[in-house]
């Protein structure tokens, strides 16, 4: 008797992915807040912190990703994936939340030095060193796959705390060996300048499907290939694109040989819509059948 496999469908692969972000990053937070206080570090305690915030952004995208895959209803027809874009941006927020409060404790420990004990600290942020690039790494292959915009903002975010953790580090050994304690809330301020400038990169990206912005060219050039390729279309325009979360939406005009039946004409389009959406997955296709020379005529003589 054969053994069936299924596989996980898209949805449950991106759930799957936050639970994931979700547990390692409570474990994180418990990991450098205890090694911040016992090491004495504003670093450590910096980097915990910092993770206390991404514990709630992996709640938000665990939530977040369920919603998105609601199919679309009457108060949404086009489905619900700008809620990952949404999403995104409460993350971001929070991780600009943070950047005040830390900068303000480096500059308090900037003021009043102490030299943090090298132990705790260096092996909580090894430890953090190698859970986030495992779990970044597992979250972008699955953003990817998926085409998760929140996914793909948190795994940014976390490889952006492997720098963090790496120059907090780095920070404890130069403390360690040039006795100078100011140089802990010096690479604490240097880090959390370097999130904030990841936020707001990730911020831009954000923003981009919530202003319908249109698709990137290398996928837009995959529509245009299907269409070129079909010599049943005699041309196209009105090619329109837009994502909304993971899902891609587009509409596109194409024109079609004068004297084919109104049936005729209906089959091809289905078929190019079902092409368009073999060449992009998660894609909404609608394409408006013309005549060809009328339409052509009619462009030349209104536009």
């Amino acid at each position: 008797m054969e053994a069936v496999i299924v596989s996980a469908s898209p949805n449950q692969q991106q759930q799957a992915a936050a639970r994931l972000s979700l547990v390692s990053n409570i474990f994180l937070v418990v990991v450098k807040v205890a090694a911040g206080f016992a090491s004495g570090s504003i670093s450590v305690l910096a980097e915990g912190v910092q993770s206390s915030m991404d514990v709630i952004a992996s709640a938000l995208i665990l939530v977040t990703v369920r919603v998105a895959a609601a199919p679309p209803d009457s108060a949404h027809p086009y489905g619900h994936g700008k809620f990952e874009n949404i999403a995104s941006l409460a993350q971001l927020g929070l991780i600009l939340s943070t950047a005040g409060y830390l900068l303000y404790q480096a500059w308090t420990r900037w003021q009043n030095p102490v030299t943090p004990h090298l132990g705790w600290g260096a092996a909580a942020m090894l430890t953090a060193l190698v859970v986030n690039a495992i779990v970044s790494s597992r979250l972008l292959r699955v953003a990817r796959e998926t085409a998760s915009p929140a996914l793909q903002a948190e795994a940014l975010h976390l490889r952006g705390d492997l720098l963090s953790c790496a120059g907090v580090l780095i920070g404890l050994v130069a403390v360690k060996l040039t006795n100078q304690p100011r140089l802990d809330p010096l690479i604490a301020a240097v880090m959390t300048l370097v999130m904030v400038l990841a936020a707001l990169r990730l911020l831009r990206d954000a923003l981009r499907p919530l202003v319908d912005e249109r698709l990137p060219a290398e996928e837009e050039a995959k529509i245009v290939a299907v269409l070129d390729a079909d010599e049943r279309v005699l041309g196209y325009h009105r090619l329109r694109t837009r994502s909304a979360g993971a899902h891609r939406l587009m509409d596109i005009h194409i024109l079609l040989d004068d004297h084919l039946t109104f049936s005729a004409a209906h089959a091809i389009s289905e078929e190019v819509e079902d092409a368009v959406r073999k060449a992009l997955p998660n894609a909404d296709v609608i394409v408006h059948a013309e005549p060809f020379h009328e339409e052509t005529q009619h462009q030349m003589e209104e536009h």
